[in-house]
């Protein structure tokens, strides 16, 4: 009885650690990327065709590394909390920015055909090259 008592008071102990370290990580603010010197830096249309041209090199290159690309706004669609921007690489895809608002500095959406630096954390390429955590560079 004694073993079986001890048995689920550690499987309960066990759910309420797991819990608890889910809960932290879901409330964890994310980094900001404003104060980060970029890994790389370079266009918008070079880190797409590096991508066509080799995926598997270029993610070794630029996978969970921070890099800062110049180009132009092909697409750009905002909610509350986060804008979209799709910076053009050539006419099959480009590169796919996801930038978080910011509660002090409320970003505006840029538009269609500007050119604008973003630095973000690459985190692959499916058909557009991925960039998360982004800032727009002033």
């Amino acid at each position: 009885m004694k073993k079986r008592r001890l048995f689920f008071s550690g499987i309960i102990v066990c759910i309420a650690v797991i819990a608890a370290t889910a809960f932290y990580m879901y409330q964890k603010p994310r980094t900001s990327l404003n104060n980060i010197k970029p890994d790389f830096t370079l266009t918008a249309k070079n880190l797409y065709a590096a991508f066509q041209k080799d995926e598997k090199k270029a993610g070794q290159q630029f996978l969970g590394k921070i890099i800062q690309v110049t180009g132009t706004v092909d697409n750009a669609e905002g909610t509350d909390s986060t804008i979209t921007l799709l910076l053009a690489g050539d006419e099959m895809g480009g590169v796919n920015c996801s930038v978080r608002k910011s509660k002090e500095d409320r970003e505006a959406i840029p538009t269609k055909g500007a050119t604008i630096k973003v630095k973000g954390k690459c985190i692959g390429f499916l058909m557009d090259v991925n960039l998360v955590d982004a800032v727009i560079e002033k």
